[in-house]
């Protein structure tokens, strides 16, 4: 393997309760509440961190979902509710999801590549602890398209709705399956809502209950799922272990690879996956979690094109690390450079890692 990025820059970042993170070109930004109102704030490469807009919350009690918009605007939604800003941060089109559907919730809302909007709208199943998926297709104007319920299959959670440079979409669901169990679903459409394929993994043989936390697209339309799940103890304790895993997923559907961090690492997480620009995909997450979930090591992963392990590099400066969000830096100076969001003993922090120049 080769040797690990160094940490460049450590600090402390002021982190609002129920920020939504959006990846961008050489930066990160969140939207969150405060007093009334969205503020979103910009995280550029070298960790200045700046606001971009502040604008009225209208109908959002929170944020479910934030994404950047072709125009530089962008898209939030919480609750049954969405709204398109422009750029300046004025509000341009609003929508509402029916009531007709009890407790509709707009889990993400994305814009496709022809301008068109989707979003994903889940309501309680008629199985206990369940929920039904349908996709709404907006127009540029934010018009009603058309809507499709996904029949025959309920899900745990809605996980990730993600456009793709296809001009389609994709998206990961913890789905339940006919033995209680849940298994990973991915499933593909193009941008008039036909369904192009649906496909359901396994981590591991004896996986309990799973959570999948991230899903992106790689430099050559490949894809890659991030996430960990339960499993038993394989010396009989009554506690569960938790494993990290990630896996690539090709055009068609079909599983590339999967991975998960060393076993030796114990009890691991992952957070979040995010392509590299010279190709493959860094992760970050958690390792060496205690029973409690107060002892910790932020973890950071690259993988290859075909997921074989590149580097991997644990940050230890406190007694709990958690590693939430990574975003992949382009930088010709420095390469496999990356913003790192986690959190210190519960502080919200930003590391930058990267090789140094004259390596």
């Amino acid at each position: 393997m080769q040797v690990p990025p160094e940490m460049l820059s450590y600090t402390t970042i002021q982190l609002p309760d129920g920020a939504v993170f959006e990846h961008d070109d050489n930066q990160l930004a969140f939207a969150a509440i405060r007093d009334g109102e969205v503020q979103v704030t910009a995280i550029g490469a070298y960790g200045q961190i700046k606001p971009v807009a502040t604008f009225s919350k209208q109908k959002l009690e929170y944020i479910s979902s934030f994404h950047w918009t072709h125009d530089h605007g962008s898209l939030i939604a919480g609750g049954s509710y969405m709204m398109k800003l422009g750029p300046s941060g004025k509000l341009e089109w609003d929508y509402a999801f029916s009531s007709a559907v009890p407790a509709s919730l707009v889990r993400y809302a994305v814009q496709l590549k022809d301008k068109s909007y989707i979003a994903a709208v889940t309501a309680p199943a008629q199985t206990p602890n369940a929920s039904t998926l349908r996709l709404v297709h907006l127009s540029e104007n934010g018009k009603f398209i058309k809507e499709q319920e996904l029949s025959g299959v309920t899900f745990d959670n809605v996980d990730t709705l993600t456009a793709l440079s296809d001009g389609g979409f994709v998206i990961s669901a913890e789905s339940v399956a006919d033995n209680n169990n849940e298994q990973i679903f991915v499933a593909k459409w193009d941008k008039n809502l036909k369904s192009i394929w649906q496909k359901r993994f396994d981590p591991a043989e004896d996986t309990e209950n799973l959570w999948i936390t991230a899903l992106s697209e790689g430099s050559r339309g490949d894809m890659a799922l991030a996430g960990y799940y339960n499993h038993p103890n394989p010396d009989g304790g009554y506690r569960y272990l938790t494993t990290g895993y990630v896996m690539g997923i090709q055009h068609d559907g079909s599983l590339q690879w999967i991975h998960k961090p060393d076993p030796s690492l114990d009890r691991s997480m992952l957070n979040d996956i995010q392509p590299a620009p010279g190709g493959g995909f860094l992760a970050t997450g958690t390792v060496s979690q205690d029973w409690h979930g107060t002892v910790s090591k932020q973890f950071v992963w690259k993988l290859g094109r075909t997921g074989d392990t590149e580097w991997n590099k644990v940050i230890n400066r406190t007694t709990f690390n958690s590693g939430l969000i990574v975003q992949p830096l382009n930088n010709p100076d420095h390469k496999d450079s990356a913003l790192l969001v986690g959190s210190a003993d519960g502080a919200p922090t930003l590391i930058k890692i990267g090789y140094p120049a004259s390596q």
